[in-house]
C-alpha cells in the first residue's frame, strides 16, 4: 500500500486571481514529491512525499492515494512542473534542423526502445538538448489532476546549478544524478546504480578519471545524504580538495526539515 513519509506546511497565499506558489511534482517509480515554491520570496512552503511500499509497483495506487490524503493535490498554483526522476534520458548535441525521429533513436541506441512512451525535448543551451521519454500512463494520471503541468527531467535543474571543477551527486534510494564539471563546462550527467561502497567508489574515480576531473583540485558536493545508506560518501570524500553536504533550505519548511531529519535526505527535492 501507498504511504505518507512526510507532509509540513505554511501558509499558502496563491489565490484564483493571485496565484503565487509553484509546483515541483517530482516522480520516480516508487515516489511522488511536492515540493511547494513561493515566486515572491523564492522560498519553499510546503512539503509532502509519499511512495510505495515494497511490494507495490506502478503510478495507479500511489496517485489514487494523494486524492484522500495529500493537502496540495487540490491547491492552486501558477505553474505546476511535473519533474520526471529517471535515468532515461540523454544529453545530446542539438540539431540544426530539430527532428524528434533522430532524438528518439539515439534515446534508444543508449537505453533500449520502451514503447508507449511519449518523447520530450528541452534545450540545455545553444548546442545542447536534453531529451527523454514519460510513460503514457503516468501522463495521464498527473494530467487529470493538474492539466496545466509541463513536463521537464531532473537532469534540467542539475545542469542549472553553477559549478567550476566539481562532482555533483544527487542520492536517491537505489541510484543517484552524477555530474561532472570540468572549467565550467559540463562533461557527463548520469544516473549510477547504488550498489556496494568499493563499486560506488570506483564508478565515481573512474568516471571522474575518463572526464578529466582532477580530483585532488575538485570540490565534490552531495544532495541526499543519508549516513546510514551512503557510507561510501566517507569512504570517497579524502580523494577531493573539498567535501560539502548540502542540506534542505534552512528558511520557511526547510528548517523543520533540517531539524528533524538530520540527514539531509531531502535535499534533492529543493534544487529548483
Amino acid at each position: 500500500m501507498a504511504k505518507k513519509n512526510i507532509g509540513i506546511y505554511s501558509n499558502l497565499e496563491s489565490t484564483s486571481n493571485n496565484k503565487v506558489e509553484d509546483l515541483y511534482l517530482i516522480v520516480d517509480n516508487n515516489n511522488i514529491v511536492f515540493s511547494v515554491k513561493n515566486k515572491k520570496n523564492n522560498e519553499f512552503v510546503a512539503f509532502e512525499h509519499f511512495s510505495n511500499n515494497q511490494v507495490n509497483a506502478g503510478w495507479h495506487q500511489l496517485v489514487a492515494y494523494l486524492q484522500n490524503n495529500s493537502k496540495l493535490i487540490h491547491g492552486i498554483f501558477g505553474n505546476v512542473f511535473f519533474v520526471w526522476n529517471s535515468p532515461r534520458f540523454i544529453l545530446t548535441n542539438k540539431l540544426q534542423k530539430e527532428d524528434t525521429l533522430i532524438y528518439l533513436d539515439e534515446l534508444n541506441i543508449v537505453h533500449g526502445k520502451s514503447t508507449e512512451e511519449e518523447l520530450y525535448l528541452t534545450p540545455f543551451n545553444d548546442q545542447l538538448m536534453i531529451a527523454f521519454t514519460v510513460p503514457d500512463a503516468l501522463s495521464t494520471l498527473l494530467s487529470r489532476s493538474f492539466p496545466t503541468g509541463k513536463w521537464h527531467h531532473y537532469a534540467e535543474y542539475v545542469l542549472a546549478n553553477q559549478a567550476n571543477n566539481e562532482a555533483l551527486i544527487y542520492l536517491f534510494d537505489n541510484d543517484y544524478c552524477l555530474r561532472v564539471v570540468k572549467e565550467g563546462k559540463t562533461q557527463l550527467v548520469k544516473y549510477f546504480p547504488i550498489e556496494g561502497v568499493d563499486q560506488n567508489c570506483y564508478q565515481l574515480l573512474n568516471t571522474c578519471s575518463n572526464t578529466g576531473l582532477d580530483t585532488n583540485s575538485a570540490t565534490l558536493k552531495v544532495w541526499g545524504y543519508n549516513a546510514i545508506q551512503h557510507d561510501f560518501i566517507h569512504k570517497i570524500a579524502p580523494y577531493f580538495l573539498v567535501g560539502e553536504i548540502v542540506e534542505s533550505p534552512k528558511s520557511e519548511i526547510g528548517n523543520s526539515l533540517n531539524m528533524n531529519y538530520p540527514q539531509n535526505i531531502y535535499s534533492t527535492y529543493f534544487i529548483f
